[in-house]
């Protein structure tokens, strides 16, 4: 096969609702490593699920990205067209390794190879009249058919990029086997899909779980794992609560006060709907990790759709300002653990480096998270 470097146009696959604030640092770095498209800079194409394919992709070629919460790696040089073929982004090799921020990302580079293994994939090129649409078919469809069109599928490493992966589908088994035994009533502030409650409920402890959630996609799903979900913004839905009466024993807040404009005020609207006794957990990344800190120290600080530098982090915590947060709130705090992540690249030079000139606390450089384990003592 010859392949050859034309031209192409660069559009993004819309997402439903507004676009999240990381996005928009995510869509700028497609732009700009891949500025040799023909629709570079303000001119890429937004391109609806429910428009004709046969209109939107009339002719020439195309670079979709189908994932808008991805980042792509730069590359020296653009991704070559195969004719006939669907170039699909690369992903990183399996396992992985570690990047906590864009710049260990973008140093890891070279572990994006081709293969790129199994979809779905972030981004796709191709050419139009290479893969002509059927009337009638959805641009939606239409990608999605030629994402997952094996037999006809290419990877170029130049075209590379970190899918952002299910941001509402973890079940935070670290931090809920802290749930007191005999929990009856627990409300999950920030629940995402629900996977924390599918996990609770398989082990058949009779736990009543409510949800709140603010996010419309992750409410529907988490609807059919909790036995009551109420969607909105965590501070009205916990005045409601109150308004009703409602009382709790246990409480989870995983990784949810960080994305709240007034997590102490959450804090407190808990605590006053909180038995005595009752438990309250809460994980909140570290901002005091040592990514971020080496990150700063360069001058850097990249949001990204997930993870310590997520851009929708309102409020920023370390093991300190969490216990001093749950403090102001009434809560008693028994303990705040580290949680790990993966190892940090050359995490021991970091170290060394630090000695030098500063006393080093390796726990609170290490810990990816903090997890509190509060109580509600009677009043």
């Amino acid at each position: 096969m010859n392949a050859s470097r034309a031209r192409f146009r660069l559009a993004f696959l819309a997402a439903p609702g507004p676009r999240e604030y990381a996005e928009w640092f995510a869509r700028w770095r497609w732009r700009t490593a891949f500025s040799g498209a023909e629709a570079a800079g303000e001119t890429a194409t937004d391109l609806s699920p429910q428009a004709s394919a046969a209109t939107a992709f009339a002719g020439g070629a195309w670079l979709v990205v189908l994932d808008g919460r991805s980042i792509p790696l730069p590359s020296a040089a653009p991704p070559e067209l195969v004719p006939g073929r669907v170039v699909a982004a690369s992903g990183p090799a399996s396992p992985a390794p570690v990047a906590h921020t864009l710049r260990e990302l973008e140093r890891s580079a070279s572990s994006f190879s081709e293969g790129g293994g199994a979809g779905p994939f972030s981004a796709i090129l191709f050419r139009a009249a290479d893969f002509p649409a059927p009337p009638g078919e959805s641009v939606g469809d239409y990608l999605r058919r030629l994402g997952r069109a094996e037999s006809v599928r290419a990877f170029d490493p130049r075209l590379a990029a970190l899918p952002a992966g299910d941001p509402f589908g973890h079940d935070r088994a670290e931090v809920t086997r802290h749930l007191p035994p005999g929990s009856r009533r627990l409300l999950d502030v920030g629940c995402g899909a629900g996977e924390a409650a599918r996990s609770l409920k398989r082990l058949g402890s009779g736990l009543s779980v409510t949800g709140i959630e603010s996010h419309p996609e992750a409410a529907r799903r988490a609807r059919a794992a909790l036995d009551r979900l109420l969607e909105g913004d965590a501070p009205e839905m916990l005045s409601r609560l109150a308004a009703a009466g409602e009382r709790f024993d246990a409480f989870l807040f995983a990784d949810v006060l960080e994305h709240l404009d007034d997590p102490v005020g959450a804090l407190i609207a808990a605590r006053g709907l909180a038995l005595p006794g009752a438990t309250l957990l809460a994980s909140v990344p570290n901002a005091g990790h040592l990514s971020l800190v080496r990150d700063l120290i360069v001058g850097r600080f990249d949001p990204v759709p997930a993870g310590l530098a997520d851009g929708g982090h309102l409020r920023w915590f370390t093991r300190a300002s969490l216990r001093e947060a749950l403090a102001e709130s009434g809560w008693r705090v028994e303990r705040i653990d580290p949680l790990p992540g993966g190892e940090p690249q050359d995490a021991e030079d970091f170290f060394a480096w630090l000695s030098e000139w500063a006393p080093v606390d390796r726990e609170g450089l290490s810990a990816y998270q903090w997890l509190a384990v509060a109580r509600a003592d009677a009043a």
